[in-house]
């Protein structure tokens, strides 16, 4: 049975991507979309994820001589991290390609798609306890980080058909890690600082 487009039922999945990527993975990567769908899709999480970010400026305005002019403002914010996460379904399908992988274009977009939608149910759930619980909030967003690596890792071995879950943890981190120095020096260049790579 393919996947639903219900909310209770994608939001099932989206757990259930945590303790078996690979399944859902499959599941997710056998989708057929036409790519402009797949754009819109991309786009539309990404105004979603900037929207809680709004949120989360309204709740805990930071003070821009602090955090600096981009950290302090959303809307900046959200515009380079969907400009980030453009690059990241590049760098999945290219870096994967060039290892042998056998992946298509369109499942890395899904791949981001994906993680998109499990970060926005976590931002939604920090959100809230940004309200109720701020310490509890700190520990979602750091599992968010460790669930974006882990998905993005066994997304991507599954995508090009590579069996080495490590190995592709090794190649993203170290891709990612080059793409950060190359950003944080266009960002200087600019004069925005490192503080803003920082926090992406």
């Amino acid at each position: 049975m393919g996947m639903r487009f219900e909310p209770g039922y994608l939001i099932g999945m989206a757990i259930q991507s945590i303790p078996e990527p690979q399944k859902v993975a499959g599941e997710v990567l056998a989708l057929r979309f036409d790519r402009a769908a797949l754009w819109q899709t991309f786009a539309l999480f990404c105004v979603l994820s900037t929207g809680l970010g709004v949120a989360g400026g309204i709740l805990t305005p930071l003070d821009p001589a602090v955090y600096g002019p981009v950290l302090s403002n959303p809307l900046l914010l959200g515009t380079i991290e969907a400009a980030i996460l453009v690059l990241m379904v590049f760098i999945i399908y290219w870096v994967g390609r060039a290892f042998g992988g056998t992946g298509r274009f369109d499942q890395a977009i899904l791949t981001v798609i994906w993680l998109q939608f499990v970060a926005f149910l976590l931002q939604v759930v920090m959100l809230a306890l940004v309200v109720f619980a701020p310490m509890l909030a700190g520990l979602v967003q750091l599992f968010s980080v460790g669930v974006t690596f882990w998905l993005l890792s066994h997304f991507t071995a599954s995508m090009h058909g590579f069996r080495s879950i490590g190995m592709v943890f090794v190649v993203i981190l170290l891709t990612l890690m080059t793409a950060a120095v190359v950003f944080t020096l266009f960002l200087g260049l600019i004069g925005l600082g490192a503080n803003t790579a920082g926090a992406l």
